[in-house]
């Protein structure tokens, strides 16, 4: 049986945490855009070697190959940004909802400044593209935070990514 002073050592040196997990994992907006870059990078990642497999080596056609790819990504960033980026407990279904409407917004934002630059105004495709990549995360951020996970509130959350905070 552990004494009780090993027991309080052990307690101590268990609660120490590295100092950036604990500002990532943290409260402030900072740490909360980084963990939504993150959650965004890893979708974008199954988004381009989803469409990239299904294309070149199950022979799908590559639009199609695209939208798969596309709604899978969706699904990853659905659940990463509730769970990680926001902790939401909100309404999963009110936010499903949500979330559909600001990915379908972002998309067509990419679709429309693609049609207009480059197919009416004759840019290149680089400047839509560096464009949407810029647009479409920073309203996406935005929409997230103030319309879809609106249960996100993580001074009174109960989740383990903000164990400080009280139970609702």
């Amino acid at each position: 049986m552990k004494s009780a002073s090993t027991f309080a050592a052990t307690a101590s040196t268990s609660s120490v945490k590295h100092p950036f997990r604990s500002w990532v994992m943290g409260r402030s907006e900072p740490a909360r855009v980084l963990r939504f870059a993150a959650i965004g990078g890893l979708s974008t990642l199954i988004y381009a070697v989803g469409t990239l497999v299904l294309s070149d080596r199950f022979g799908l056609p590559a639009a199609i190959g695209s939208v798969v790819a596309y709604g899978a990504g969706s699904v990853f960033s659905y659940c990463g940004h509730r769970f990680v980026t926001f902790v939401s407990d909100g309404a999963a279904g009110f936010e499903i909802v949500r979330f559909a409407c600001a990915t379908a917004v972002g998309f067509l934002l990419s679709v429309g400044l693609a049609s207009i630059l480059t197919d009416l105004a004759g840019f290149p495709s680089s400047v839509p593209v560096a464009m949407a990549s810029i647009l479409v995360p920073v309203l996406n951020f935005v929409a997230l935070r103030k319309f879809v996970f609106l249960g996100s509130d993580p001074m009174n959350s109960g989740s383990p990514l903000y164990p400080e905070g009280g139970s609702r």
